[in-house]
């Protein structure tokens, strides 16, 4: 497979990734499984991560579900003693897809109490799910990835970073509101991590939490 890549980070290449990031783009109608347009983005993520996995990165799966989404029974998993969550977090049902394609899931890393992009970056980067500081590829669709690369990433992650694009038969464009929304939550965060998780997810709630009333059911 060739990859569109959209630069991030200045004179970053292909080359030079060790890690693979995989934002969710929600669930579906159970609550267990994926969107067509999340499994789409772990096909690209599992075949980029087999032209790069010989360099011992991680693919980070990151998100739990948006606020917004309220499906699926309760469920847990012994890798997070004492939690239920509603449903399977967008993570752990990204990471069983890159599992049955073929990934070791030795290499795959699930990141699921984020609710929104920016919180997807700042959890995957804080929490330490990639283990090194070795440069990232976020994939995910273009719209999706403009906005992840000049908005979001400069403010969340302390690595070098570039884009992969997922293919789409018909582009899809972003509601207005989420640029204006992930710079309002990314902006002026704590130095300290676990300050800046804390505030990137208070933020991202309250948003969430307006935009809802609002009659906004989706924001990626």
């Amino acid at each position: 497979m060739e990859f569109e890549v959209l630069p991030g980070t200045r004179g970053l290449t292909l080359d030079q990734v060790a890690h693979v990031l995989v934002p969710g783009r929600g669930r579906d109608a159970t609550g267990l499984g994926l969107t067509p347009a999340a499994a789409a983005r772990v096909a690209v993520a599992a075949s980029l991560y087999r032209r790069i996995g010989a360099r011992g990165g991680r693919i980070v799966c990151s998100g739990y579900k948006s606020p917004a989404d309220g499906k699926g029974p309760p469920w847990t998993t012994p890798e997070a003693v004492g939690e239920v969550f509603r449903g399977r977090p967008e993570a752990d049902a990204m990471r069983s897809e890159l599992v049955a394609l073929g990934i070791d899931p030795d290499r795959v890393r699930p990141e699921r109490r984020s609710i929104d992009t920016v919180t997807n970056l700042i959890r995957s980067e804080h929490e330490g799910h990639f283990g090194d500081p070795r440069p990232v590829a976020i994939v995910s669709q273009r719209a999706h990835l403009h906005r992840i690369l000049a908005v979001i990433a400069p403010r969340a992650l302390r690595r070098p970073y570039l884009g992969v694009v997922v293919p789409e038969p018909v582009e899809v464009g972003e509601h207005p509101l989420t640029a204006a929304f992930s710079l309002l939550i990314a902006s002026a965060l704590p130095r300290d991590p676990a300050r800046a998780i804390s505030t990137a997810h208070r933020r991202a709630s309250h948003l969430w939490q307006t935009a809802h009333l609002l009659g906004k059911r989706t924001y990626h």
